[in-house]
């Protein structure tokens, strides 16, 4: 019988697929489903799915002797595996010295989490550390999407998180100092379709980024004047 479970991380969920559309992420949470299910899948899997190749969500998925799967979901399906095979042992382990012994103590439940930090090698675990400090990074630039370009914010984000050949380190951790927001500028600066960064925005923008941006703060911005009775807003230095 297959299992019919694994665990799911739905914040690392959300941080991988920020960039993605609601049906690119139908298309991969399916994938990921499908891999549970039934192992490894075929490129003619990954085409019904998607209908063409689709490059965001094929980059989720390892290629390896003309089959696809996602590492991340194998890692949690054996976790998940190794859990069951250890809760079955306890339990027969308690029924036998129940009959047997007379030992009528509780079993004792285990936590589905024990085994958490338990990865098949130190390489995987790498690069699922890696990939959470990079959602992570993608988050803190996109945090200024409402003052750069979205193309230009997924091209510096995309130059700063190159990994080193260990998978232990990005190429921005490599830096003896990084703040995002001066790099932003200097990016700007040096990218030639850059043509003006809007600096000042009216109530009625503000409220319009408020309801695009789940992130967006009002209080990283402040109250530079006041014209004809209505407030203009502008981003606060060094945020």
């Amino acid at each position: 019988m297959k299992d019919p479970a694994v665990l799911f991380y739905t914040q690392d969920f959300i941080t991988g697929t920020l960039l993605m559309t609601n049906e690119q992420r139908g298309k991969y949470i399916m994938l990921l489903c499908l891999q549970h299910q039934n192992g490894k899948l075929s490129e003619r899997d990954m085409l019904k799915v998607c209908g063409e190749k689709d490059e965001d969500i094929w980059q989720k998925f390892y290629q390896e002797d003309g089959f696809f799967y996602n590492k991340r979901m194998l890692l949690e399906s054996d976790k998940r595996k190794k859990h069951c095979a250890t809760q079955k042992e306890r339990i027969e382990k308690y029924w036998a010295d129940k009959k047997y012994h007379g030992n009528t103590t509780e079993l004792p439940l285990e936590n589905e989490n024990e085994n958490e930090d338990v990865i098949r090698n130190k390489k995987d675990e790498n690069e699922i550390l890696l990939k959470k400090r990079e959602d992570k990074f993608t988050i803190d630039v996109l945090h200024f999407i409402n003052k750069y370009p979205e193309s230009m914010l997924v091209k510096f984000r995309d130059y700063w998180t190159e990994p080193n050949k260990s998978l232990t380190k990005m190429r921005f951790e490599l830096e003896k100092t990084f703040e995002i927001s001066r790099r932003l500028v200097t990016w700007a600066s040096r990218d030639n379709n850059i043509v003006k960064i809007k600096k000042q925005f009216t109530h009625a923008e503000m409220l319009d980024m408020l309801n695009k941006n789940p992130d967006f703060k009002w209080d990283d911005y402040k109250t530079i004047k006041i014209e004809g009775g209505k407030c203009i807003y502008e981003l606060n230095n060094g945020r």
